[in-house]
């Protein structure tokens, strides 16, 4: 079984949530519960998720992120996606969703 977990880490000027596992439709339900929880609790206004350590995301995974940036504008908040492998990446860039997204390489980008 896929061990798919949400980590926090705060920074001066960011938040990062650092998922590692699945985001599919066993798991998109619980991360996006997690990550939009600590978005709304935070004071800062830079959010980052960072996929890195994510192998696959299916449609249940990219609607999670859809909400979770929907909730990210609603609320003033700046939203990032740090470093998604290539097989994430394409499944970005497949649906189009890279244009929406504001994703990065590394945290100076921010």
């Amino acid at each position: 079984m896929n061990n798919t977990k949400v980590e926090f880490i705060e920074k001066d000027q960011y938040t990062i949530a650092k998922v590692t596992g699945d985001i599919d439709a066993y798991h998109s339900a619980d991360v996006k519960k997690d990550i939009r929880e600590k978005m709304l609790a935070t004071e800062k206004a830079k959010f980052v998720i960072d996929l890195s350590e994510v192998n696959y995301i299916d449609s249940a995974g990219l609607g999670s992120l859809v909400a979770i940036l929907k909730d990210a504008r609603l609320n003033n908040k700046e939203l990032a996606l740090l470093s998604p492998k290539q097989s994430v990446m394409r499944v970005f860039e497949m649906t189009r969703l890279d244009k929406v997204f504001h994703i990065i390489s590394s945290l100076e980008e921010l």
